[in-house]
């Protein structure tokens, strides 16, 4: 490294060696200085990283959490899913058993009807003839009725007729008696 310094008695002049001493001493405290406010940046940014990261951390809890929570889930309808499976197997083969037995059981009505019907269309015919001879009778009953009250109008015509004819004749006969005593 050659600095250029001059040559004196004892070696290199000493002004010239203080001279650079300084002037690398102002350098070097001036890089120290420009390295210690990078440093001072870069422990600010490391802080600040440090922060981000407790944030992040904190985030990926979170979603950890979140995720834990989603993946719960999905197991749960992975398992309900796999019981639908089940039920929907077992509600085929019960509908399945259902359809036969129903199929049975509907042929079995079907041949209880008919014998309903059958009975149905004879009381229908027994309660026909049984009307006509209500209705016979009842015809017989109500002529019988209508005579009934018919001679019951009539006694009571004769009889209000026959009051009539009472008063009448004893105030005839008053009148007469009345006509003698007098």
């Amino acid at each position: 490294m050659s600095v250029g310094f001059r040559k004196s008695l004892f070696g290199f002049n000493c002004d010239d060696v203080i001279a650079y001493v300084e002037e690398s001493h102002k350098k070097f405290s001036a890089k120290e200085n420009e390295l210690n406010q990078k440093i001072d940046n870069l422990d600010s940014t490391i802080a600040t990283v440090n922060a981000q990261l407790e944030d992040v951390k904190s985030a990926k809890a979170a979603v950890e959490a979140q995720l834990k929570e989603y993946t719960d889930k999905y197991d749960e309808i992975e398992r309900l899913s796999q019981n639908i499976g089940k039920l929907y197997l077992v509600a085929q083969a019960n509908a399945k058993s259902v359809m036969q037995n129903s199929a049975e059981n509907r042929d079995i009505t079907n041949r209880e009807v008919e014998k309903n019907l059958h009975s149905i269309d004879n009381a229908h015919e027994q309660l026909a003839a049984l009307k006509a001879e209500i209705m016979q009778t009842s015809n017989d009953f109500v002529t019988k009725v209508d005579a009934l009250v018919s001679s019951l109008s009539t006694a009571r015509t004769k009889i209000t007729d026959n009051n009539t004819n009472n008063r009448d004749l004893a105030e005839q006969f008053e009148n007469l008696l009345a006509d003698v005593n007098s």
